[in-house]
Order: structure tokens, then C-alpha cells, then sequence
């Protein structure tokens, strides 16, 4: 029954993914659910969704970054993490919102990875973009906590 909800959730990711337009039409909230979903899934990691606050409607573009981000997030999780746990925050904010994705894997020592590398440079890049700022902490042993904070104009 599990691995058949992933597969649905997987297959919903994917129609997603063909139509941009349905990207751009969804919440936010509802883009979260859906990645969570997907990749808990097909990780059969145990991933938790926490949405606080009055969602509004996003641009585009942020929306769409963002939703980019936590899918690198999750797929850096599924590659290199050996998590048991994941959650996914999303406070809206008055002006804004916060987005923090978080596992409980192995780490990584930030100081020793290249900017490049494990998609960390895409995720920077993409938040830069649209004006976010975002924070990548880790140690090794300790998981991983990756936090993006985006403004409305």
C-alpha cells in the first residue's frame, strides 16, 4: 500500500513536471506536499510537512525556485544522507516566508565542500535569483539543515 501511494505521488511529481503551467498554478503548499510525497515515497524515508502561517499567492518565479530548491534538498537526502528522518518547514511570514529542510543523515563538513558540488552551488545560485538568502549548515554525524528566506517585494 506504501509503495503505492509513492508511486502515485511519484507519477502526480512527474505530470507536474510536464505541464510548467501546473507548477505555476498550485500553492505552495500544495507543491510541498506533493515533494513530499514523491520522495518519501520512494526513499521510504519518513518525511514530515510543517506549514504555519497565512499562505499567500507567490510569483512565478520565486515559487518556482523554490520549489527546485527542496527538490535538490531531497534528492542530495536520497544520495548522500543515510537519513532515517526528514522534515520540511514552511512558515509564511507577513512579508514573506522561510523555508527549512532538515534530516537527521550523516552530514557533511560544510568547510570541505566545494561550492559546486552535491548541488549546493545550484541551490545558492537559484535563491540568489529570485533575491532569497539561504544557509546550509552540517557536521558530519549531525544531519543537515538547509534554510531559505525569501521576501515579497
Amino acid at each position: 500500500r506504501q509503495l503505492t501511494r509513492g508511486a502515485l505521488a511519484e507519477m502526480r511529481t512527474l505530470l507536474l513536471e510536464l505541464r510548467p503551467s501546473a507548477i505555476a498554478d498550485a500553492s505552495f503548499s500544495e507543491l510541498l506536499m506533493q515533494l513530499r510525497d514523491a520522495f518519501s515515497g520512494k526513499s521510504r524515508i519518513p518525511t514530515e510537512l510543517l506549514v504555519h502561517g497565512e499562505e499567500f499567492p507567490m510569483p512565478v518565479e520565486p515559487k518556482v525556485t523554490l520549489y527546485r530548491i527542496t527538490q535538490e534538498a531531497l534528492n542530495n537526502i536520497t544520495k548522500h544522507a543515510n537519513a532515517s528522518q526528514v522534515f520540511i518547514h514552511l512558515n509564511y511570514l507577513q512579508k514573506g516566508l522561510t523555508l527549512e529542510i532538515l534530516d537527521n543523515g550523516q552530514g557533511f563538513d560544510v568547510d570541505s565542500i566545494q561550492i559546486n558540488s552535491l548541488g549546493i552551488g545550484i541551490m545558492v545560485e537559484r535563491a540568489e535569483n529570485v533575491g532569497a538568502k539561504i544557509d546550509i549548515e552540517s557536521e558530519p554525524d549531525h544531519g543537515t539543515h538547509i534554510k531559505v528566506e525569501w521576501n515579497l517585494k
